[in-house]
């Protein structure tokens, strides 16, 4: 990666002209109207979406300022907003003392040596979708990206909260499939109805997230009669964490809080990890020699029994892989802060009627930061080659106090499956197929991908 730091910044601002070009792309196809402006603009660009004025930041000294050195002047806004109709309040949706205390209950659920006993229930999972995965014809292409879905909400839900039943996880997966259509419609338009009103989608909607809160809620009821029987603390996971925080069941808002703080983590994590997922078995299918190359690291390291933690962290050529897919599709496109008090970006003047955007995926994708960026080329990730990452510049996690706190969670997830379906297929493109990215609150393929997996 090059990195070439500028002294002064480059403001650029942009003017819609009749029919609103930017806005109708910003909401049609986000990624590429990010790209184009990362590429073709400065440091700071000045443009209006829709109704509402927004400074974009692409410098990695801006970004550092407004998520690490300065975080503290800035709240999570934007998407959020729409997010809190079905997170309500969880720790995406949070700030200031709320959010401090969120993170601080969350934090040890996801420390490294708890990852270990995780792991058993991830390997357990994947070897059980091996075995359906036998099942399907090399000639049919599978949806790869449906394949993901389902096995990171199993993997999620018994990791995290004790497990679903199998209908519990179908009717999870399909209510999932319908929330995300709507949201998917809701990004894209340009006119937005309100929340509120009894229109035809809103109603179905929220039937959606009613069918959605029964699972979470009796999820939440199985384990308190549990807890009656057993210690406090027996599950040794987020759910008694959480509860333990939680001293009044009885009360509604408690278990309402409880509510959103599950359903926050459960969303942000099954659906990010999922589409990782599926762009990096699309990027094995489209590069045979990747897939060869991972396959061998695969029968060198990993020995017949259980998988292991630290094996899995020490497979370079596999973190290379998986590196690349996060900086070519990274789930989170960008971010929104708005300032709580007034800051300066090296002469701009920023405050509390500013809205802040940073844009991830211009960075991954600017050819300032790296060479050729439209091309996936894992050595770029290798160390022995390339220079330090500058974090404000790869971000897939986000950056600063608010980085993702389960991006370790997710990591080892992801090596896992890799690794576990490495070993047993390989992949291929179907003729003619070719994702479409469709504006949502995660990166991720229209209809989802495609793919044929042959069995080794």
């Amino acid at each position: 990666m090059k990195v070439k730091e500028r002294a002064n910044y480059q403001i650029d601002t942009l003017r819609d002209c009749l029919f609103f070009p930017y806005t109708r792309k910003a909401l049609k196809n986000p990624p590429s109207f990010l790209e184009d402006i990362a590429k073709s603009h400065g440091s700071v660009v000045k443009v209006k979406i829709a109704r509402t004025r927004y400074l974009i930041l692409q410098h990695p000294d801006l970004i550092k300022q407004v998520l690490v050195d300065n975080h503290k002047a800035y709240e999570k806004v934007g998407i959020t907003t729409i997010l809190r109709y079905f997170f309500g309040s969880g720790l995406v949706t949070s700030n200031g003392e709320e959010w401090a205390h969120k993170r601080k209950i969350m934090q040890p659920a996801f420390h490294k040596q708890r990852l270990s006993n995780l792991l058993e229930v991830i390997d357990e999972d994947t070897t059980k979708l091996v075995k359906r995965l036998n099942q399907y014809s090399s000639n049919n292409p599978i949806n790869i990206t449906d394949e993901m879905l389902r096995l990171n909400i199993s993997i999620i839900t018994r990791s995290l909260f004790g497990g679903t039943t199998k209908k519990e996880r179908i009717i999870l997966f399909e209510v999932l499939s319908k929330l995300t259509s709507f949201a998917t419609k809701r990004i894209s338009s340009i006119v937005k109805t309100p929340m509120g009103w009894p229109t035809a989608a809103n109603k179905e909607f929220q039937k959606d997230c009613k069918e959605f809160d029964g699972i979470i809620y009796s999820l939440i009821e199985r384990r308190t009669k549990h807890r009656s029987a057993y210690s406090a603390g027996s599950y040794n996971d987020l759910l008694d964490m959480l509860l333990d925080d939680y001293e009044n069941l009885e009360s509604l808002q408690f278990k309402q809080q409880l509510r959103d703080d599950i359903t926050t983590i459960f969303m942000a994590g099954h659906d990010t990890t999922a589409q990782t997922l599926s762009w990096l078995f699309y990027e094995v299918a489209r590069n045979p020699g990747i897939g060869k190359e991972l396959y061998d690291e695969v029968q060198e390291n990993i020995k017949p029994g259980p998988l292991d933690i630290d094996t899995l962290s020490k497979m370079t050529y596999t973190e290379q892989v998986i590196q690349e897919t996060l900086r070519s599709y990274p789930s989170i496109i960008a971010v929104q802060r708005k300032p709580i008090s007034e800051d300066c970006f090296n002469g701009i003047k920023v405050d509390s009627s500013t809205n802040i955007l940073i844009n991830i995926y211009g960075m991954h994708h600017h050819p300032q930061y790296w060479d050729n960026p439209q091309s996936f080329n894992h050595s770029r990730f290798d160390a022995r080659k390339s220079e330090p990452l500058n974090p404000n510049v790869y971000m897939p996690f986000g950056a600063g106090p608010r980085r993702c706190i389960g991006s370790n969670f997710a990591m080892m997830t992801i090596r896992a499956v890799l690794t576990k379906l490495i070993a047993n297929f390989s992949f291929t493109v179907p003729e003619n197929f070719m994702p479409v990215i469709e504006p949502n609150i995660s990166l991720k393929a229209k209809g989802g991908i495609r793919l044929k997996i042959n069995r080794l």
